[in-house]
């Protein structure tokens, strides 16, 4: 997911204003979930056709083509599903975006924002990957709220780093907030 750079929005700029949250230091908007979901429908909507396709070619044909044909069609029905349950997933996360101030963040989630003074934050830690080939990848960072769910924010490496992160650590380590 490569981040949109670009101002917040005015509710979230009146929001870190009545909180005194400072100047803006970063902001990192993800893309547009209807686009990304949207996509990724229509791909699985490709997928199924493409099944559909060749099961009505490989219907009562012997050999080993066809065969083949069977399991290329296998692929394309995992396929479909694959981008349903994604696009589903993406759906739900819906929009955000994360602003950094330098005396706290928000984080706006499908319209509703929520701002964090520094005070209101326990820790950043980093979120690994627990199971498969990938086992100990980070996934994201986690910014953990003193009284509200965690907060996931996207690693993005853009020549070797990712800059929105690094003001983040330095922020937190600044203000004596562990970043494990």
């Amino acid at each position: 997911m490569q981040p949109i750079a670009e101002q917040p929005p005015e509710d979230v700029t009146n929001l870190a204003l009545s909180r005194g949250l400072g100047h803006l230091v970063d902001s990192r908007k993800l893309p547009n979930p209807m686009t990304r979901g949207l996509g990724m429908l229509l791909a699985a909507g490709g997928s199924i056709a493409l099944l559909v396709l060749i099961s009505y070619l490989a219907k009562d044909q012997d050999g080993f083509f066809w065969e083949v044909l069977h399991v290329v069609g296998l692929f394309f029905c995992f396929a479909a599903v694959f981008l349903i349950v994604a696009s589903i997933r993406v759906f739900v996360v819906g929009a955000q975006s994360f602003h950094v101030f330098t005396n706290g963040f928000v984080h706006r989630r499908n319209g509703k924002a929520r701002a964090y003074g520094w005070q209101d934050v326990t820790e950043l830690k980093p979120v690994l990957q627990t199971r498969g080939e990938d086992k100990g990848k980070l996934v994201h960072y986690s910014l953990v709220p003193r009284h509200d769910k965690p907060i996931a924010i996207p690693v993005t490496i853009v020549d070797g780093r990712d800059t929105f992160l690094d003001n983040l650590m330095g922020l937190l380590q600044h203000h004596g907030i562990p970043v494990t």
